[in-house]
């Protein structure tokens, strides 16, 4: 993912401004997302994403958790297939969250639900031009192949 969208996913979760993510702004995250919280579930993300302990998710945290564990950014770099596959685990755990009736394809319904939920002031309209940019199976809806493309995991149709 580009920093540029990484930089905006951020700030959407920081609701404060602060520059940093708390636990607190995580949660209110994920349950307006609708994703199942169970029993320390925001900690141990909070634990796995705050490198330097403090606490707080900081953006150069929060880019490390989303491009993955380098050793740059405090990781042990890991096996690469073993990086591929937790990161597609991750976006089928995302695309799910936003295909609300489960069947395979998120609708503009759906995204504009999510993006409300998140306090994104767009359209049904709106969403339905967002999800032709990336629909390429003309359908009408994005699937898990193109939101894997559009997330920049790969994959989909050229």
């Amino acid at each position: 993912m580009p920093m540029a969208e990484l930089e905006q996913v951020f700030r959407r979760y920081d609701a404060n401004g602060d520059g940093k993510i708390s636990a607190e702004e995580l949660a209110s995250v994920l349950r307006a997302l609708g994703a199942p919280l169970g029993p320390g579930e925001v900690r141990r993300m909070m634990d796995e994403m705050d490198s330097d302990r403090d606490g707080f998710v900081d953006l150069s945290e929060f880019a490390a958790f989303h491009c993955g564990p380098t050793p740059a950014h405090g990781g042990k770099g890991g096996d690469a297939k073993d990086q591929e596959a937790a990161s597609e685990a991750e976006l089928r755990e995302a695309f799910r969250m936003y295909d609300a009736d489960s069947n395979g394809k998120i609708s503009a319904r759906e995204l504009h639900r999510v993006l409300r939920q998140l306090g994104d002031k767009c359209s049904v309209a709106d969403c339905s031009r967002m999800i032709r940019s990336v629909d390429a199976d003309g359908d009408g809806c994005v699937n898990f192949d193109e939101f894997k493309k559009m997330m920049g995991g790969g994959g989909g149709r050229r």
